[in-house]
Formats: structure tokens, sequence, C-alpha cells
């Protein structure tokens, strides 16, 4: 963030707060710099783009105000919509609009951004007109999205669900649920849990973890202590063949394993079979998210979040007037349970955790 946009983010939320109201005159140029130690020109240049944003209004010769309408800029809806992830910038405007808005009219402008891109597009997003769709962001967006709110652009977090933002994300208590009430079923109270740890990288592991012991103490399911792998992912193959060793190479491997971490999955099953133990026969298995090569083994259940569908909550968000009048919104999609090879091809969406 350069000056200028930091100068207008201190000045949006001295707007916000209320400290500023509508029509009152902003403090003049000179003032606005002794008071947050920047050049003239930096003042000017933010002041210009907060009046072209329609934050500030002045006529010639008189004093810049605070406009009227500055604590809704967006009152038609927005027109120019952005799509921020680590990948979807790859995908073409059509691709964009058939996965998140297949029945949004042409003259809605659709754009997808990197996330690592922001700060080069500050301006745009930041524009009256603007909606922003964050798909799995980063911890490290928080300030970005902070600064969008106080421009009053609206914002829908997908599978990421950070303080009071809305979102549309997978429903890991309800997921979690279903899939170990069928691992009970097939494999009996006793199970193992298999996951990384909770990071700033990965939060979604900590919802994943709530879930599973809540569970697990719901469904009085046996857990032994050793039988509790959960550590920070550093050397995946060295960290996989410790936990196969201690699961597959002790004298009792538990009939049923949990897996939270998909980054685990495949190569734990394989390294299973080294050990003679095979799923369906020697042990059960459920895990995080749908993984294609297990769908050739009995005893696994797989639980594939529903991509599609928490895609398109962004056009329900949008056609249904959640966006235009910032009205909350909160969507949890269950996962699907997969348990046998699908008869029909599963929905190729790009897959974010």
């Amino acid at each position: 963030m350069n000056k200028s946009q930091m100068l207008q983010d201190m000045i949006l939320n001295e707007i916000c707060s209320g400290r500023w109201k509508p029509g009152d005159p902003i403090p003049s140029r000179n003032q606005l710099c002794r008071k947050y130690k920047c050049s003239r020109n930096t003042v000017e240049r933010a002041v210009s783009s907060l009046k072209q944003r329609g934050v500030l209004i002045s006529n010639q010769g008189g004093s810049t105000r605070v406009s009227q309408h500055s604590g809704r800029q967006n009152a038609a809806g927005p027109s120019d919509l952005f799509v921020v992830s680590g990948t979807l910038h790859e995908h073409s405007e059509r691709e964009i609009r058939e996965l998140f808005f297949p029945d949004l009219e042409s003259s809605i402008n659709v754009r997808a951004i990197r996330e690592t891109d922001l700060l080069r597009h500050m301006d745009i997003v930041s524009r009256p007109g603007a909606a922003m769709i964050w798909v799995t962001p980063a911890v490290d967006s928080l300030w970005f999205m902070a600064h969008l709110e106080r421009a009053d652009v609206p914002q829908l977090l997908i599978n990421r669900n950070y303080l009071h933002y809305n979102f549309a994300g997978t429903d890991s208590s309800a997921s979690i649920r279903k899939g170990m009430e069928w691992l009970r079923g097939v494999a009996g109270p006793e199970c193992a849990l298999v996951s990384g740890c909770a990071d700033l990288a990965r939060p979604y592991l900590a919802e994943r973890l709530i879930a599973f012991y809540e569970t697990a103490a719901v469904l009085n399911m046996s857990l032994r202590p050793e039988h509790i792998q959960v550590m920070p992912v550093l050397d995946l193959p060295a960290q996989v063949s410790e936990i196969g060793n201690r699961l597959f190479a002790s004298g009792h491997t538990p009939a049923g394993i949990v897996v939270l971490d998909s980054r685990i999955t495949v190569s734990l099953v394989t390294l299973g079979h080294t050990y003679g133990k095979t799923p369906g026969r020697d042990y059960c298995l459920l895990t995080y998210d749908f993984l294609p090569e297990l769908c050739k083994y009995d005893g696994i259940g797989m639980l594939r979040q529903q991509n599609e569908k928490l895609y398109l909550e962004s056009q329900r968000w949008l056609l249904d007037g959640y966006a235009e009048k910032r009205l909350p919104f909160h969507s949890a999609i269950p996962a699907e349970l997969i348990t046998a090879a699908p008869e029909e091809t599963v929905p190729e969406t790009p897959s974010f955790c």
C-alpha cells in the first residue's frame, strides 16, 4: 500500500467511525499534511481519489466535504465483480461466470484477480459499484478486507469464516458428523485421528479438529492417546512414515481412521500396503476431500466439498440483494459423503480447502 492509499484508508476510517460526518468539511490540505505527517502531493492524490469515488465532494472554490452518500455509495447495486483467489485469475471471464454467476446479466463486469496482486488494483476494487468475492482468502488479507469495508465495498468469503464477514463455506460439523456416523457403522467405535496442525496457512483444520472431538464425544468413540497423530506437516514422506509405523506396525491397527488433512491420505493408504494392511479388510478410513485414486478401495469414505454449490452461493448473495443491501449472509453446505466409486463423474470444479 503506497502513501496515498494509506492516507485514503485513514480518511475512510475517520468517516466510518463517525468523527467526520456526512456534510462536514474535512481539514484543510495543510492540516492533513501535519496530522498525518505526509507531503502535500500525497494529500492531493488521496483527496482526488476519494472525490472520484464519491466519498468526498467539493464545489469550485469551496471547501472539501464528506459526501452525504458516503455511508452507502453503491445504492444501485454492484456493477463490477472481482473474484479474488490464488489461481482463478488463470480462468477466462466466461469460465468465471459459469462457475460463479451463470444467470448474471452480461452488463455486469466480472474479473478475476490473483490475491497477491491486490495492492496493484486497490483503487479499482475500492470504487463505487465494486463487489468482492474472496475464494479461500489468506489470513493476511484481513487488513485489505477491513479497507474495503471502510470503502463500503460488499464482500463474500468462500470457504473461509473470518470475523464478521459474510461467507459461504463447507459445514465442517455436519460433514464430520455424517462421516463419523458412517465410520462407526462399518468399523465400530474405535478410531484414530490423523491431521496436520491448524495454522495461519490452513485455518480450516481448526474447525475440522474441533468438529472431530465434539463428534467423537457425542458418538462415544474410543480414541487411544497413541492413535492421535496431529502434527505440523513439514516433511510429508518422513511424517507419513512415522504415522504409518504407529498405526500399522503396532500390534493393533485401529479399526477406523479419520484423516482431516488430505495431503496425508493417499500416502498413508499406500504405506499401509507395505505393512500388509488393506482398507476395507484391515481397517476403514474417512478422509476429507474427494481423492479419485482411492475410489477403487472398499472401506473408504470421502467427504467431498461441494465447491460447485459454494461458488453458486455468490450468485444468490448478489441477485437476492444481500450485496446491494449489505445484509448478513452466512451459508454452510455439508460435504457429500462418498463411500463407493461414483456412477457419474464428480463435477470438475477448481478445488480449494
